[in-house]
């Protein structure tokens, strides 16, 4: 049984890489979401109380990811994040008392224990309905995402542009080990700073709240309309990933691996974040090799720029810069 899953899920991935099967598959989908289900009309109720929206937000799902959410928290407020919704199951850390100084100042609601597994796509959809009428964009990134914008724009403004679409896609630099085996102790955007040459195909999204139809997974969601998001060029996207991938004004860098300590300690813990990788075996050795032979060949410390200039135009003190990164 386990073989036939990972039969399909392997299939799966080949037809999801085509560019015309994925578009034709995400229509034909969206023909149902964008206009039929419980959830679109609830969007819709809260559509008739809209205030003025204003801002962006964020939604991360979280399980022992304690140790780098401070990290994650003020490189966004850096980049112009106004607030944080916080989704957390199962873990075994500290995160309460690393969140409670954001929540005490207001720009932090933590679901602890929340009562869905898998956490999305309830946690994605209960998101949505707190942001409409509230937040003009809110974002759906994991805590081991760093969005970087080239000219060093709040991503507020660097959205600014995009007001007539429902969507903007970012697609992701894939950062490897950078040679540590175990985990450093210094920032992750300044430990890790090494990736993939090209960028990832995958993308995830920042859309505005009150077109969500229907969440699709943790890549993509169905919009009123049947309307679609797109990359920051612009160019339209079906699904989960977008052909060829984008990455000239603004990109998430995603440290998926981390030190060799990290990538397995969390291949220890089933997923629980979606359906999906929770049936889907996505860390394993030969996952594993891979990021060590793809994902380590180009030095690119980007985010750390983009905090360092986010933090001079903002005249704060860029702390994240203060410890200095160990060597491997």
């Amino acid at each position: 049984m386990l073989s036939l899953e990972s039969s399909y899920f392997r299939w799966r991935e080949k037809v999801r890489f085509n560019p015309f099967v994925s578009r034709t598959l995400y229509f034909g989908q969206s023909l149902i979401h964008s206009n039929f289900g419980s959830f679109r009309r609830r969007v819709s109720c809260a559509r008739n109380h809209l205030g003025k929206p204003q801002g962006v937000a964020l939604c991360c799902r979280i399980r022992d990811e304690a140790r780098y959410l401070e990290e994650w928290i003020e490189y966004y407020l850096a980049a112009g994040i106004e607030h944080f919704f916080f989704y957390e199951k199962l873990s075994q850390d500290n995160h309460r008392d690393v969140l409670d100084p954001y929540i005490r100042r207001g720009i932090v609601t933590l679901f602890d224990d929340w009562q869905h597994v898998p956490l999305s796509p309830a946690a994605d959809q209960d998101c949505i309905l707190r942001t409409v009428g509230r937040f003009e964009w809110v974002g759906f990134i994991d805590a081991d995402e760093f969005v970087v914008i080239r000219d060093n724009r709040s991503i507020g403004e660097f959205l600014s542009q995009y007001r007539s679409q429902v969507g903007v896609a970012f697609h992701w630099y894939m950062f490897g080990s950078n040679g540590h085996t175990n985990r450093p102790g210094g920032p992750v955007i300044a430990e890790y700073t090494r990736r993939a040459a090209e960028p990832n195909l995958h993308v995830k999204c920042f859309i505005r709240p009150e077109y969500a139809a229907n969440w699709r997974n943790p890549h993509s969601w169905y919009y009123r309309g049947m309307r679609h998001a797109v990359t920051e060029s612009g160019r339209t996207v079906g699904g989960s990933i977008s052909v060829p991938a984008s990455a000239e004004s603004a990109w998430i860098n995603h440290y998926h691996h981390k030190s060799v300590q990290d990538y397995f300690e969390k291949a220890a813990r089933k997923s629980i974040q979606d359906a999906t990788t929770m049936r889907y075996e996505t860390r394993s050795d030969e996952r594993h090799l891979g990021s060590q032979r793809d994902d380590n060949d180009v030095f690119d410390d980007c985010a750390v720029r983009y905090y360092a200039e986010r933090c001079r135009i903002l005249s704060v003190m860029p702390i994240l810069l203060l410890q200095e990164p160990h060597a491997s």
